[in-house]
């Protein structure tokens, strides 16, 4: 049995005739005989049997006399099929629709990949879709317009495997995710600034959680999300705003808590100065330091400077690096780090970065569960 607007619709319409064959039946009454006995042609009660031909009143009168089986009794039976008859139909015609409907959404993005992450893949067609509408608070069908936006923010990165509707459904989930959050009316201009020196410092003390992350940003008026990335969607951290509220997604790709806070920096920097230019969204994702985004690449400096300013990193590269051996200045680094109050991890990482040297795995970032 399947249910439809709260009702029960059956696997199929029984119809009365399949009632009169199994009495006939139980009673021993050849159907040739019987058709005698009630007065019409053999052929035609055979057909009523099959299901060919319907019940009408006087066919329920003769049924009643013959049988002792009430006149409304059949009637009920003939009345309950021509409904199960049109539950069935409009079952039917919802199912395709629903098919239909998955078929269109599938050219745009891993429809399946989104019933995955819903745990609605064991519904039938037409349920899942029915649930599927309801969750979300506008037309996936129209989720080209947020295509736009995902191709806008990867194609400079051309080092980087993405498969677009990977990339749109990722996106369509952190939007439901979004629609979800609590409204935090407390954003003023310079809250996005402060957010990231809270955050840089407390990156630096080594003392930087997911929980405290999450509390920082929602103090100033951030509000903060996980959503958990799909295959081939490199995604590291996004960015955009509900209304007047500044939204921050984050996917834990790595477990690495450095680069959680250099990536929450780096959105924090295009909340702060870039969507004042129309922009809807920022997607950070891994290389995105190739980008010929001029607030790309504003935004990677931003947060490599929140983390360990220009004037430090000079003062230890200046100590740090008398030696001829990468391995004793990465040791002359930390000791210096420590001293002008910069994580080793976040000073190493910097290191490596900008010397292309990553044959140390000593002083590894914190992880983030």
């Amino acid at each position: 049995m399947a249910t439809k607007s709260n009702r029960i619709v059956p696997a199929r319409a029984i119809h009365p005739g399949e009632i009169l064959r199994e009495e006939l039946q139980e009673r021993g009454i050849k159907q040739k005989y019987f058709a005698q006995a009630i007065g019409i042609q053999a052929t035609h009660l055979n057909e009523f049997i099959k299901g060919k031909r319907n019940l009408n009143e006087d066919l329920a009168i003769k049924l009643e006399y013959q049988l002792g089986i009430p006149y409304k009794t059949w009637m009920n039976l003939h009345n309950g099929y021509v409904y199960e008859c049109k539950a069935l139909k409009e079952k039917r015609t919802e199912e395709q629709s629903a098919h239909q409907f998955e078929d269109e959404c599938a050219k745009i993005f891993n429809i399946q990949a989104l019933y995955k992450r819903l745990e609605l893949t064991i519904l039938p067609c037409s349920e899942r879709v029915r649930k599927l509408k309801e969750l979300f608070p506008f037309d996936l069908l129209s989720s080209n317009e947020l295509k736009k936006i995902v191709v806008g923010m990867y194609k400079h990165s051309e080092k980087v495997q993405v498969d677009e509707k990977n990339m749109l459904t990722w996106l369509i989930l952190n939007q439901l995710e979004i629609s979800r959050a609590q409204l935090l009316d407390n954003y003023i201009k310079g809250n996005a600034i402060r957010a990231a020196e809270a955050i840089a410092r407390k990156a630096n003390e080594r003392t930087l959680t997911t929980e405290y992350l999450k509390e920082c940003l929602n103090s100033y008026g951030i509000y903060y999300i996980k959503v958990d990335k799909l295959e081939k969607t490199p995604i590291d951290a996004y960015s955009t705003f509900r209304g007047n509220m500044p939204v921050i997604t984050v996917t834990y790709r790595y477990n690495d808590m450095d680069k959680l806070a250099f990536d929450i920096l780096h959105e924090l920097c295009h909340i702060d100065r870039h969507f004042s230019q129309g922009d809807k969204a920022f997607i950070s994702i891994e290389s995105i330091e190739y980008s010929n985004d001029p607030r790309e690449k504003e935004a990677n400096e931003f947060a490599r400077q929140m983390l360990i300013p220009d004037e430090i990193w000079e003062k230890i590269l200046k100590v740090g690096c008398t030696s001829l051996s990468p391995y004793n200045i990465v040791k002359t680094i930390v000791k210096e780090a420590e001293r002008c109050g910069i994580s080793p991890s976040i000073a190493i990482s910097r290191y490596k970065h900008d010397t292309n040297w990553y044959r140390t795995s000593a002083y590894k970032s914190p992880k983030i569960f």
